[in-house]
């Protein structure tokens, strides 16, 4: 709400502010006019004071009649810098205004009266204007061509100020052709200048101004070729525009300083900082009280409102835009207007207020037909003043060959003038006869050419009517396609609303299946390791069980030999061993099934877990001859669960001596590779088939078929699934490669505990 109250209150004040002003300055004017009486160069000063201030007040019948008597009163005093004066204000005025066809006429009158006077620093200063009012009508030729016919003046009379003006308006034409490349050296070369001579001096703000615009409209390959890298973009040209804002202020220039927070709101917008941007919009409109440049406050108004609309807050936003709209239709900013009644049709549209979109829409169509009227009227300029060029050349041309044919006449007319004065009086009376038939004819070419005007005017008349009718039909057409359109843009959003939803439905069903189809696999899984388990215990339990229960009625009867007896103790030993090593993975995998299981993750010496391990079979690696080289590094540390690690490296070990053929070698090592320590138990024995190494290696897999070891020792299958939930758990992997008949190499990677926090 309070953005809003500062919204009217500034409203309010600009408009009080211009008018009161702008009418007490012409009121003054009026009154010194009124009594200065005395016809001399004081007198044209007070006419060109009242035609300009009438011409920014946008009164052209006063201001084109105190113009007149202007020009007039000039000629009238023979004095050619003050008609040179009368003419460059006269064409300064309607440049400033945008009426551009009359600005043109005025500056070529100034020149020709530079011309004939020989006042070159004025005829630098015209073309110095016209070059300006060429880039504004896109003649980029003849603006090129201007501003360095004004240039090669400043340089003779060594105005060092006009140079550098010159070079302004060179690299301005160059960046308006979007040739960054080329305008940058110019500006660069003004703006030293400009410093050299006052680093505080509008010229520097301009100039600063310019090349910061350059930076937002270069490409990253322009940036490129100029050193700068396109995150640098942005800070660049913030540093240019906050320089020429400070001098901006220090010159008094608010036009100029309102417009440079503008483009500064405008640069935060696209940062995404809408605090700042804000705050610029907000200095530019404070500066617009300051001034008379009201295309500038209208745009200043409009960017404000496009700011605010991209922040979502439309109601905001239509203030700004309606603010903007004042101050554009007092003034007729058509430029202004054209941009703001087409974001208010795009605002009132997206808040569904289709009625108001269509109006504003119909207001853009028409001044943007203006505006094309406009643009067609500046091609015309611009072709008269080509046309105007090539007349003058050819009547150059023409004049020369005159000139070179009249002196031959010359001669010829010496050579004979005894003659031409004895036929002087037939060619008199010849002369009088040729006149007569001449003006008789003239009159019937005069009456004929009356007669095929009035004819041309009767057919201009016709066409025009029937060109109205196809008008208003084309308008009848025109709003039938609009809304043939809207029907067929609303109907397009409702079929693809409906296909969105089918999509999205569908998708999420094929979602929901996926995730069934995976929880059924891993049911299925569960299932099968159950059958295994259960098959696994109802198997190798009773047999230990029967072999223990045989055992102890022979020791009964007492009566087996001792070497018998030994040999059965031994072979009783195994089964237990075997027995008990099922039953302690069985346990170990069941409670890490459980539902909420966790390891007790800390730091853990693998050595040190090693030789434990190792000392535990000892035995059933000396059975077998073995020879077990311990490589593990020791001193280093992981983070694991100190029993799970165990588990894993008895139950790798237990597999490579199982596996292992007599009088083998068995391998233990491990490495440091990044973040994690890498543990290896490789063995030479009976190796696996690529099948059965892909089943180990699938993180998927639940189940693994036991094969019985060099020794016939039996197997379950267990162990290897409780190693890769172990290492899983532990956030480590298990891989394993083997070949048949060349031994098994397995790897386990856990995190060094020094990396994890």
């Amino acid at each position: 709400m309070s953005i809003v109250r500062c919204l009217a209150v500034f409203i309010c004040l600009f408009f009080c502010f211009s008018s009161t002003a702008q009418q007490k300055r012409l009121d003054s004017l009026l009154k010194v006019n009124r009594y200065y009486t005395v016809r001399d160069s004081m007198k044209v000063i007070h006419y060109c004071n009242l035609f300009r201030q009438y011409g920014i007040m946008r009164r052209m019948p006063e201001s084109n009649t105190y113009t007149d008597s202007a020009i007039a009163l000039a000629q009238q005093l023979k004095k050619g810098s003050l008609l040179y004066y009368v003419y460059e204000k006269a064409g300064r005025l309607h440049h400033g205004i945008s009426q551009y066809a009359k600005a043109v006429s005025y500056y070529e009158k100034a020149l020709e009266v530079c011309r004939q006077y020989k006042y070159k620093i004025g005829e630098a200063g015209v073309l110095l204007n016209m070059g300006d009012l060429y880039l504004i009508i896109k003649d980029y030729v003849h603006s090129l061509e201007a501003n360095k016919m004004s240039l090669n003046l400043y340089e003779q009379m060594g105005r060092e100020d006009g140079v550098l003006n010159c070079m302004m308006n060179i690299g301005l034409t160059y960046l308006d052709l979007k040739q960054i490349s080329e305008g940058l050296p110019y500006m660069k070369k003004a703006l030293a200048g400009f410093e050299k001579e006052d680093p505080a001096s509008r010229g520097v703000a301009v100039a600063n101004s310019a090349i910061a615009a350059a930076y937002m409209k270069a490409t990253e390959a322009e940036l490129n070729k100029e050193g700068i890298k396109a995150n640098q973009q942005y800070t660049l040209a913030l540093n240019c525009y906050n320089k020429a804002y400070v001098i901006a202020l220090k010159e008094d220039d608010p036009a100029l300083a309102a417009d440079i927070q503008s483009d500064i709101g405008e640069i935060y917008d696209k940062m995404g900082d809408a605090k700042k941007a804000f705050q610029a919009f907000n200095r530019a409109m404070e500066l617009d009280r300051e001034h008379e440049d009201y295309s500038v406050a209208a745009d200043n108004l409009l960017s404000t409102g496009i700011h605010f609309v991209k922040l979502k807050d439309d109601m905001n936003g239509l203030n700004y835009f309606r603010s903007s709209m004042r101050v554009a239709e007092k003034y007729m900013a058509i430029g202004s207007l054209k941009a703001l009644y087409e974001q208010m049709s795009y605002l009132y549209e997206r808040v569904g207020m289709f009625d108001s979109s269509l109006a504003y829409y119909k207001k853009y169509i028409v001044v943007r037909d203006s505006l094309y009227g406009e643009e067609k009227e500046k091609e015309i300029t611009r072709q008269q003043l080509r046309l105007d060029m090539d007349i003058k050349e050819r009547e150059y041309k023409y004049s020369k060959q005159l000139i070179d044919e009249e002196l031959k006449q010359q001669l010829l007319v010496a050579e004979r003038q005894k003659d031409q004065l004895e036929l002087a009086e037939k060619e008199k009376s010849l002369q009088r006869l040729l006149f007569l038939q001449e003006q008789s004819k003239l009159e019937n070419e005069a009456r004929q050419q009356s007669i095929v005007f009035q004819q041309q005017q009767d057919r201009s008349r016709f066409e025009k009517a029937i060109a109205q009718k196809q008008i208003s039909n084309q308008q009848l057409q025109l709003q039938y396609n609009r809304n043939l359109n809207l029907f067929f843009l609303v109907a397009v959003l409702v079929l693809l609303g409906a296909a969105s939803s089918i999509y999205y439905s569908q998708r999420k069903t094929k979602k929901l299946n996926g995730i069934i189809s995976e929880q059924k696999k891993t049911l299925e899984e569960l299932v099968t390791v159950k059958d295994q388990v259960l098959g696994t215990l109802s198997h190798d339990m009773r047999t230990p069980i029967n072999s223990l229960i045989s055992f102890t009625h022979l020791l009964e009867r007492d009566t087996i030999p001792q070497d018998k007896m030994k040999l059965y103790a031994a072979q009783l030993k195994n089964t237990l061993g075997y027995t008990q090593g099922l039953m302690d993975n069985l346990l170990k995998w069941a409670t890490s099934q459980m539902h909420g299981f966790t390891p007790n993750i800390e730091r853990v010496d693998p050595r040190e877990i090693t030789d434990q391990v190792l000392l535990t079979l000892t035995d059933a690696a000396t059975q077998k001859e073995l020879l077990i080289e311990h490589n593990i590094i020791a001193g280093s540390s992981v983070l694991a669960d100190r029993e799970m690690l165990a588990s894993v490296i008895r139950n790798l070990l237990s597999n490579a001596i199982k596996f292992s053929h007599k009088k083998g070698s068995i391998r233990l090592e491990s490495m440091i590779t990044g973040t994690h320590i890498k543990l290896v138990i490789a063995d030479e024995g009976m190796g696996m088939g690529a099948e059965k190494v892909a089943l180990i290696n699938d993180a998927a897999s639940r189940s693994v078929k036991s094969s019985k070891g060099t020794g016939q020792e039996k197997g379950n299958g267990l162990g290897l699934i409780l190693c890769k939930s172990f290492v899983a758990m532990m956030n480590g992997r298990m891989e394993v490669k083997s070949k048949i008949d060349e031994g098994t190499v397995f790897t386990v990677w856990l995190p060094i505990s020094e990396n994890i926090g």
